[in-house]
């Protein structure tokens, strides 16, 4: 079994509801959700467009290797109504990153592990640390609470 980190937002009709029929769909799919985090609400990144997001961060286990788990969470955003082909500014109403999958780095046209820039989104950190600030970044060997701390201010 792998576990691997979710990032989870949305910006995009019921939030919350979106979140957690999202969360109900990965069980459906034999994924054991170990631990969620609080979802914070954020503003969205420059030239985003729609109003803030929710955003947090999933720790799960799964059997399912890393190009077989991005393709059911695409399934799983259309199913939730995101566009197959959507822009990548567009608002969503779901959107779930595989951040990290083991300590595995890939770097593959359609995946990349870990997650491209996930050490200089707070949206990203603030809930990662929250429920694996031991964890460490495969690429730089940095715990998570040390790239919260470098990277994020008190102020958030």
């Amino acid at each position: 079994m792998a576990i691997v980190y979710l990032g989870i937002g949305t910006n995009l009709g019921r939030r919350r509801k979106n979140i957690e029929t999202a969360l109900r769909l990965l069980k459906r799919k034999k994924i054991k959700i170990n631990q969620v985090s609080f979802f914070f609400k954020t503003r969205p990144e420059e030239g985003v467009k729609g109003s803030y997001f929710l955003n947090g961060v999933a720790e799960i286990e799964t059997e399912l290797p890393p190009q077989k788990l991005l393709k059911f969470l695409k399934e799983t955003e259309e199913r939730l109504g995101r566009k197959i082909n959507h822009k990548r500014k567009e608002p969503r109403t779901i959107d779930l990153d595989i951040l990290f999958y083991n300590s595995l780095i890939l770097n593959e046209p359609d995946l990349i592990i870990p997650h491209p820039g996930f050490n200089k989104r707070k949206f990203v950190l603030r809930p990662l640390n929250e429920i694996a600030p031991s964890f460490k970044d495969p690429v730089t060997r940095k715990k998570i609470e040390t790239l919260f701390k470098e990277n994020c201010s008190a102020r958030l």
